[in-house]
């Protein structure tokens, strides 16, 4: 399972390459939700962008990559500003990758498979 934390247009983009793909995955619509439902359910990968409502990209995941239960979670961060420093604080907040948007299907598809193929 795939947690989804993005924003209407990179959603729509990314679940029809997820359909495409035949993969599950969720839609969550607030960080704090985001973070708890991980706790819980443990998906395969969470891919989710800095703008998110009550709880930031960057805050939720750092917290997920410093609670022991998470911190084995891939996240991949989608950045849209093609700013630099947004590129560190995702890193820095310990995102396992950076995408850039708009980006390619065949770039954001292998670096899902890259960690679903761990999982298995």
């Amino acid at each position: 399972m795939i947690f989804l934390a993005l924003s209407e247009d990179i959603f729509n983009k990314l679940k029809e390459l997820l359909e495409k793909n035949k993969l599950k995955f969720q839609k969550i619509d607030t960080g704090d939700k985001l973070l708890s439902l991980a706790k819980k359910e443990k998906p395969d990968l969470i891919i989710l962008e800095k703008d998110l409502p009550l709880l930031d990209g960057f805050a939720v995941t750092l917290l997920l990559k410093s609670d022991a239960k998470t911190q084995d979670i891939p996240v991949i961060a989608v950045c849209k500003c093609n700013y630099k420093e947004e590129e560190i604080k995702a890193k820095d907040c310990g995102s396992d990758e950076i995408v850039r948007y708009p980006f390619k299907d065949q770039e954001i598809m292998e670096k899902i498979l890259k960690y679903l193929r761990k999982k298995r």
